[in-house]
């Protein structure tokens, strides 16, 4: 199947779960068509079988140039197009800053943050075309230091830099860039942390003005809001959503 027309293409990492998957869920529901990828392949092919032929799913490391290169290929022979990038895959680790050693720091900083740049790299050309979108998800770990995440912080206050470049960069060849700041969201990841650390999440949970945790599918809905017309003037900004955690 390749085809050039009709709907729009999404291209969503990290969407084997959590904040990838409801996004996958939103954007196929507003009629776009998707390539979904994940480390975990089985379970990126599991959110993908609920969108027929709609959508295609890979596995994927976000921190493989190569990589990046041939899925954006894979949208390219399957759709035809390209329209969105979701730069979401990230992983977790919190740890103090003397016991986080050199190579935990750099894994984490190659996956949330060199993974955004390879990605925005890879998909440029054909976002070009279609003047396109790229949504990156850092945190709100990018906005403040915060005790025993010196690896999350800094990869995410990273991503908020590297989208403001490129949204300064991209912006002459018809290319959007926003950032996406998610407060504590209920998903695995996040309670796996709860599991181990319920004593911080509580307590974040009270700092919180909505009292909650959001869901996966709230920060979904923001970023499909992006992603239709409604965002056209925007380029370089922060959206964060985090029930007021950082007003």
């Amino acid at each position: 199947m390749n085809s050039t027309s009709g709907a729009r293409v999404a291209l969503i990492t990290g969407a084997g779960g959590g904040i990838g998957a409801a996004t996958a869920r939103a954007l196929a529901q507003r009629g776009m068509r998707l390539v979904l990828t994940d480390s975990d392949e089985d379970r990126a092919a599991a959110v993908a079988e609920a969108h027929d032929r709609d959508a295609v799913a890979v596995r994927h490391d976000v921190r493989d140039e190569n990589g990046w290169q041939s899925v954006v290929e894979l949208a390219q022979r399957r759709f035809g197009r390209l329209d969105v990038l979701v730069n979401n895959a990230g992983v977790f680790l919190a740890a103090p800053m003397r016991e986080t050693t050199p190579e935990a720091f750099r894994r984490v900083l190659d996956i949330n943050t060199t993974g955004v740049f390879l990605g925005m790299r890879a998909a440029a050309p054909m976002l070009e075309h279609s003047g396109g979108l790229i949504i990156n998800v850092s945190s709100v770990a990018g906005l403040a230091g915060t005790s025993h995440l010196a690896a999350y912080s800094a990869s995410k206050w990273a991503v908020r830099g590297l989208s403001r470049v490129a949204a300064r960069e991209l912006a002459p060849h018809g290319i959007r860039v926003i950032t996406v700041l998610p407060g504590q969201i209920d998903t695995e990841m996040n309670a796996r942390q709860r599991s181990a650390t319920p004593a911080w999440i509580d307590a974040i949970i009270r700092a919180t003005p909505m009292r909650r945790l959001g869901s996966p599918d709230e920060i979904a809905e923001t970023i499909a809001l992006l992603a239709s017309g409604a965002s056209t003037y925007m380029t370089g900004a922060e959206i964060t959503i985090d029930g007021g955690l950082t007003a």
